[in-house]
């Protein structure tokens, strides 16, 4: 296990081994939200998430054979400190309405975090000129950034909604 970092090849495989054990993680953690969650529509989404995660982890995979760069073993304490605050806020919500309400924005902070990373590593492989690495990032962002339309639309229609009708006339 390396512990320097001394290329921008091993920089992108650093960042990436912090997602690929994100998206364990997360494969792990998201059917514990999506247990609490009521919203037909939120807890399909949110449960197609997390089942992405084992397709992220093998493109994750594939790129780590074209990088060629000794391992640093990175593990991700982001993601272990954005679960922990989702099972904390869901765990305080005191409705059904409010619990899809936090698990959707616990679920949104979690989709941005991963958005970030990945274009930066996107970035990282297109400086780099790995053309297979940068296209298969684009796919994982492709798939994120669909999550994250798909979470803003039902926030807006279907939350929005909900909470408009618990409102006193």
């Amino acid at each position: 296990m390396k512990n320097k970092l001394t290329s921008l090849s091993e920089v992108l495989a650093y960042q990436l081994e912090g997602m690929y054990d994100a998206e364990k993680k997360l494969q792990h953690g998201i059917p514990i939200c999506v247990e609490s969650i009521k919203l037909e529509a939120l807890r399909q989404e949110v449960k197609k998430y997390g089942e992405l995660s084992t397709d992220k982890r093998t493109k994750l995979k594939r790129i780590f054979s074209y990088l060629l760069v000794e391992r640093f073993g990175r593990k991700n304490k982001v993601i272990d400190s954005l679960l922990k605050d989702t099972q904390k806020m869901l765990s305080y919500a005191s409705t059904d309405h409010l619990r899809d309400a936090v698990a959707l924005a616990c679920i949104q902070n979690i989709n941005h975090y991963k958005i970030a990373n990945y274009n930066t590593a996107l970035a990282f492989a297109i400086e780099l000129n790995l053309e297979t690495v940068s296209d298969l990032l684009h796919e994982i962002l492709a798939w994120e950034k669909e999550t994250a339309a798909v979470l803003t639309k039902i926030a807006f229609e279907e939350l929005n909604k909900k909470e408009s009708s618990l409102l006193p006339s």
